[in-house]
């Protein structure tokens, strides 16, 4: 077998180190709401932009952008940051990947520079284990060539796989030894503990390590960007575990990726992308001519894969297996993928437990067929609870009718909900007017549960990582303190008056001292109010708190605003030390701090 198509993405050794003015005009160039859009659906809202959160399921939307500031923020779930917070997280990306990304987007070329040690130390892990990773897919290709790889290669062929489709996907094999891949490893220059971080060996109790796939017909999982990002093994024994996929690693999360989706992406423009639930059965569908189609890995369906999906195609079929388990799982999915804002489909076929075994039966001019008489989510939902009601008993004709409702209730086109409403009522001999009076009452109850939830949402300003000194309630002074923090970066004046008056110190709250800190040490090198750049500076355990802060708007004489929140927060610390001072019975020293104050004197 030919290990060509791993040569291709094999890269230079060199890590790229850039200099901050290049990272400044990637910055520059880099429009948030633009670049945003093409994951998330946004609609102006005002001066800001709103969408569904990315990064958490939500139906009301609370994920904001503020296109002059450049930051996202979502009031649902906290997260938030620049642009390069966006794009790390949403594609996996470290620091340095997530730079180039956006460079090549900008047409940028990268002028060089070092980073931190900390930096370049995440990067060259990465980096490590996805070399690691090329070469152990190219060692596996060059294995299924061997004479003891001669049963691999007849399952390989006993599942409709040929030769193209095996070279295509990168397919190889495991040799059933203890120490095949890690010698070969070893013998390129890399260390037994790099070697079990990147999921390719296991360490025993004395410490020795060992292959970790053996025996096993294995399929490289590649990203979107070529990677070689881990792997998955068919057991070709009686082992217990018939799949074996990689374990999650710095390069490697199950629920951020999808199988075959670097082929797939291709041709999902025109078809839409087929997924099914494992990738024997997305091999399978391409060896058949159906190239658009992808699996899952060995997970339920997660809103990052929901979201990966969208990015390449506006439709998705859904094909599960056939069987409870995999109509539980269809189920599961559709809720995500709906939730993604995705138009989709569901395959339904008999007389096969798989796609997988439906082709090898029927063909690929059945499979289409299948795929031409696709049903709606609502549709496949609605025959799914149909099959549990008989129709003739009252009782259950009005439970069939109370969950028809619920499903009904989630479909947004009030046309289709009109058609079931038609067929459902023909079918039970119930009015239309009353089988929508109770989908209506649904919606009514879904929309005011929603709108109570997002109501708690905005109204609390509270932060899941909120740190008090002492106390786990917010004290007096903390709007005061995200008041201050904010128009002191935003203004210059103001933030000259801060910094005059007060100290990190005096603030209650951990991460604002930190913040105080941050800014200070920003604006001793730029007096600009860039927001991106300043995320791009602090430590990435402060940017939520950070986004949040400096996402919000204050109008106002910015002094003014700050000598009065100065203030608040000064005479909260004075009221604070007078309570502790009195629970300590320290009358003197009370009485002192008050005649200080008194006389005009500097209260610590």
């Amino acid at each position: 077998m030919s290990n060509m198509f791993i040569e291709d993405i094999l890269g230079g050794d060199r890590v790229p180190r850039y200099l901050q003015s290049s990272i400044d005009e990637v910055l520059n160039r880099s429009d948030i709401v633009d670049i945003v859009s093409s994951y998330v659906t946004l609609k102006r809202n005002g001066s800001d932009y709103v969408g569904l959160c990315p990064f958490h399921r939500e139906k009301t939307p609370s994920f904001h952008i503020s296109s002059d500031k450049q930051l996202y923020y979502c009031f649902g779930c906290g997260s938030g940051g620049n642009i390069i917070d966006f794009i790390g997280k949403i594609e996996n990306l470290d620091f340095i990947d997530t730079i180039k990304f956006l460079a090549e987007r900008a047409g940028i070329t990268l002028e060089e520079e070092v980073y931190s040690p900390e930096i370049q130390a995440r990067h060259d892990k990465r980096e490590t284990i996805l070399k690691m990773n090329k070469l152990a897919a190219k060692r596996f290709v060059a294995n299924l060539s061997l004479d003891d790889a001669k049963g691999a290669r007849e399952y390989a062929f006993s599942r409709g796989l040929n030769r193209d489709t095996i070279r295509a996907f990168g397919i190889g094999f495991a040799r059933d030894s203890w120490s095949d891949l890690v010698d070969y490893l070893k013998e390129n220059g890399f260390r037994n503990d790099d070697i079990v971080e990147a999921g390719l060996a296991a360490k025993n109790e004395k410490g020795h390590i060992y292959d970790k796939f053996r025996n096993r017909l294995m399929f490289p999982i590649i990203d979107v960007r070529g990677n070689v990002i881990a792997f998955s093994g068919r057991a070709l024994d009686d082992s217990p575990a018939k799949y074996m996929n990689s374990p999650e690693t710095p390069v490697f999360h199950k629920g951020n990726n999808i199988f075959a989706l670097n082929i797939a992406k291709q041709h999902s423009a025109s078809d839409g992308l087929i997924l099914v639930e494992g990738n024997m059965d997305a091999v399978s569908l391409h060896a058949f001519g159906f190239p658009n189609a992808v699996a899952g890995l060995g997970t339920a369906l997660t809103d990052q894969q929901a979201q990966l999906l969208k990015r390449y195609s506006p439709l998705v079929y859904i094909c599960y297996d056939n069987d409870e388990a995999g109509a539980k799982a269809c189920e599961k999915a559709i809720d995500i993928l709906s939730s993604a804002g995705i138009k989709l489909k569901v395959l339904s076929y008999k007389d096969a437990k798989d796609p997988d075994e439906y082709l090898k039966k029927k063909g690929a001019e059945s499979f289409k067929k299948v795929i031409s008489s696709a049903l709606s989510a609502t549709e496949y939902k609605i025959l799914n609870i149909r099959k549990k009601y008989n129709l003739v008993e009252t009782a259950d004709k009005v439970e069939f009718i109370n969950a028809a409702a619920e499903i009904l209730a989630t479909n947004p086109n009030a046309v289709e909900r009109e058609i079931y409403i038609k067929r459902i009522a023909s079918e039970t001999d119930i009015s239309t007017d009353s089988i929508t009076a109770q989908v209506n009452r649904v919606i009514y109850d879904k929309n005011r549960k929603t709108y109570k939830k997002a109501e708690r949402v905005v109204q609390s300003t509270k932060p899941a990582s909120y740190q008090r000194r002492g106390d786990a309630t917010p004290t007096a002074s903390y709007k005061s303190e995200r008041m201050l923090l904010n128009v002191m970066f935003f203004n210059l004046s103001a933030y000259k008056l801060a910094k005059s008056q007060i100290t990190a110190t005096e603030l209650s709250d951990e991460s604002h001292r930190q913040l105080f800190t941050e800014i200070v040490k920003f604006k001793e090198t730029n007096e600009s109010a860039d927001a991106g750049a300043f995320l791009v500076s602090i430590p990435e355990v402060l940017k939520p708190t950070a986004a949040q802060i400096l996402y919000k708007e204050y109008v106002g004489d910015a002094q003014a605003t700050v000598t009065d929140n100065i203030e608040k927060i000064k005479k909260q610390n004075f009221n604070e030390t007078i309570n502790r001072l009195a629970k300590e019975g320290k009358v003197d020293e009370i009485n002192e701090l008050i005649k200080a104050k008194h006389m005009g004197g500097v209260i610590k």
